[in-house]
């Protein structure tokens, strides 16, 4: 018994050990992303103003990882406005005196567009792209989109806010086709944790025939 033991540990201790699995990677797909953001914006003369709200989703269309598929070297999408409330920028006018039916002001949304993704840096993307917008003539402008929220809804100035809002309630939801167009860039970045996070854009809007122009920063809230 001894004999057979010790040759079957002899050849046991000749062979090579079994080498250890390499360690496999992580391969992170591209993902559809939604974001609602607001913010404002103003004309290269600062005679316009506008007040940014609304939600757009972003669909992935080309991974520039052929191999995997994966984000590690970032990749194009289709950006979409999330009909019926799209990234929509309001004319408004400030000041004590302004008039809602302040003519030669107009509203533009951005319909859809393309982006490129860069690969992620820890919790941190970065983002670059263009979107067509639709541009036409406001009937009404709002007169102070900032600062009027629940708590301060009766001083004078945030009531006639709120009220010029429910008169445009039409240029939120369902907003036109119609009218001139032009292209809004944009540069971005975004800081998610889980699939949540942060979201900050620098847009500048270049219009048709109308001669709009408008820039200014957009924050917001992205799943993706």
């Amino acid at each position: 018994m001894i004999g057979p033991l010790v040759l079957m540990m002899c050849v046991a201790a000749g062979q090579d050990p079994v080498p250890p699995a390499p360690p496999t990677r992580t391969i992170r797909k591209p993902k559809i992303s939604w974001t609602l953001q607001f913010g404002l914006a103003d004309s290269a003369d600062d005679e316009d103003h506008y007040a940014v709200s609304g939600f757009q989703g972003r669909f992935p269309l080309f991974a520039f990882d052929r191999k995997d598929k994966s984000d590690r070297f970032g990749g194009l999408g289709l950006e979409i406005g999330a009909y019926p409330y799209p990234v929509i920028s309001r004319a408004y006018v400030p000041g004590p005196d302004a008039d809602p039916a302040t003519p030669g002001k107009y509203n533009f949304w951005e319909a859809v567009g393309v982006s490129y993704y860069s690969p992620r840096f820890g919790p941190l993307q970065l983002e670059a792209g263009a979107r067509l917008a639709f541009i036409k003539a406001a009937e009404r402008v709002l007169t102070s989109p900032n600062g009027c929220g629940v708590s301060n809804r009766t001083e004078p100035h945030c009531n006639e806010y709120i009220k010029q809002s429910l008169k445009t309630l039409d240029t939120i939801l369902f907003p036109s086709f119609r009218g001139d167009r032009g292209m809004v860039r944009f540069v971005a970045a975004a800081v998610t944790v889980k699939g949540i996070g942060a979201r900050i854009e620098a847009a500048e809007l270049n219009g048709g025939g109308s001669r709009v122009n408008a820039r200014g920063l957009r924050w917001g809230f992205t799943v993706r």
